[in-house]
């Protein structure tokens, strides 16, 4: 894994911009259909909710939010909201691929917690508890975020860390900063020196 450097900040709200040129969600991901998996799935109508549970996969485009139990409502313009939780000490998931900004770079941001929580309208995803973020180019890490809240807004490309609460472990958030790209290639050593080779006929 490449070299990181570290930064560790006292509980309280952070909020950062990613350091990387701006690269929002994918645009594409908005006009495509939310599909729903589950070991066993439920809709209310008139509720407009619907609960999957036992391995569950909500799928939304490049969007992939996995986890034990979900529960997704609609309100009345349409726009869905998403709670995905683990089971016991497991964990739910998060991944998304963002609109390229570099050529030959994949960039996608994904994320790990106890609970899950996505906006559609807003395109804001919280995760609680346990909380991990990563910023990835083409499948590497570049930044990461661990604490017990993380909130992720894929329209701005933000994301604020909380602590634990007071008297919950020690109260810190952790940030892995990716240092910035400086464009240039590094230099190349100097090319050995080796002997001449003998010249035919030369006396």
């Amino acid at each position: 894994m490449r070299r990181l450097s570290s930064v560790l900040l006292t509980t309280a709200a952070v909020w950062l911009a990613a350091l990387a040129p701006v690269a929002l969600a994918e645009r594409a991901d908005r006009d495509k259909p939310t599909l729903l998996e589950g070991a066993q799935c439920t809709t209310e109508e008139l509720k407009q909710t619907s609960v999957c549970s036992g391995n569950v996969v909500l799928t939304r485009g490049t969007l992939r939010i996995t986890g034990e139990r979900l529960e997704v409502r609609q309100d009345p313009e349409g726009f869905r909201t998403a709670v995905v939780t683990g089971q016991n000490a497991g964990l739910a998931s998060f991944r998304q691929r963002r609109d390229a900004t570099r050529a030959g770079v994949e960039e996608w941001v994904e994320g790990r917690a106890e609970r899950i929580e996505y906006d559609e309208r807003t395109e804001i995803v919280r995760f609680i508890r346990r909380a991990n973020w990563k910023r990835l180019e083409n499948e590497q890490p570049r930044d990461e975020v661990v604490g017990q809240l993380i909130t992720y807004n894929a329209q701005s490309a933000s994301y604020s860390v909380d602590g634990a609460p007071a008297g919950a472990g020690d109260g810190r958030v952790r940030l892995i900063l990716a240092p910035r790209d400086s464009g240039t290639a590094p230099a190349r050593p100097p090319a050995a020196l080796r002997p001449a080779p003998q010249i035919e006929g030369k006396k």
